[in-house]
């Protein structure tokens, strides 16, 4: 027990120390790359110092140990020893590296999305979006193209041209789709307006049939449609 506590409690100028605070308090998250190249240096360095370690306990357990009891068997176990248990402790601290540059790289990208998300619903909380709503005569001017759909939004969709500050058209057209209405897209005034023609975004259906919905973000989309579907699920497992 003695030789256990004096070697837990031993400390030498050239032991290896993990590099785990280097993870922690690095401003900057090393790519997988570089995290490959960290991993291999950390194994490198922990087999260059092993012959070190090796024989300083060896000499540290010949001065401790009285002659009549150190023998170079019992050396040699005690070494052992205490190589089995550095050797776990290597692999946990290499182990430890990856998983921390691995969470960190993780939690930035989601912190990352979370933030474009926000912001893109920032950008889009005053829209509304129409779809399959008729193009413009492709042959227009952008003028032209911009008064034919401010008309529709009047006309057709029945929404007073107070209440709307201005219309584009989402996206490009694509020429291999003639029959292809790009969305388009009605900023209003403020957001009680969207409440109000999006039916508090459950979408209204126009008498023309054409539908006003909220213009969401790709994550709200998503999210609208998982919920959707789990619903729809719920629903044919009550008819079942």
């Amino acid at each position: 027990m003695e030789m256990v506590a004096l070697l837990q409690n031993w400390q030498c100028q050239d032991c290896y120390r993990c590099p785990h605070s280097y993870v922690v308090k690095s401003p900057s998250v090393p790519s997988s790359s570089d995290c490959g190249t960290i991993k291999v240096m950390v194994r490198d360095e922990l087999n260059a110092i092993q012959p070190v370690i090796k024989v300083t306990v060896e000499n540290a357990v010949r001065n401790i140990l009285t002659k009549s009891v150190c023998s170079k068997d019992d050396v040699e176990n005690v070494v052992k020893s205490y190589a089995e248990v550095t050797q776990e402790s290597q692999k946990k601290a290499i182990q430890q590296v990856s998983v921390a540059q691995s969470s960190k790289v993780v939690a930035e990208n989601v912190v990352r999305k979370l933030d474009a998300d926000k912001v893109e619903r920032e950008k889009r909380k005053t829209n509304v979006v129409i779809l399959k709503a008729p193009e413009p005569n492709k042959n227009s001017t952008a003028e032209q193209k911009r008064a034919k759909d401010n008309e529709f939004c009047t006309s057709v969709l029945k929404i007073p041209a107070s209440d709307i500050e201005v219309c584009w058209r989402a996206g490009k057209l694509d020429e291999s789709k003639p029959d292809y209405c790009r969305p388009l897209v009605i900023k209003l005034k403020d957001e009680a307006l969207v409440k109000e023609w999006t039916k508090e975004g459950k979408g209204h259906r126009t008498e023309s049939g054409h539908w006003i919905n909220q213009d969401l973000c790709a994550a709200d989309r998503r999210a609208n449609f998982q919920a959707r579907e789990e619903r729809r699920k719920r629903m044919e497992k009550k008819k079942n």
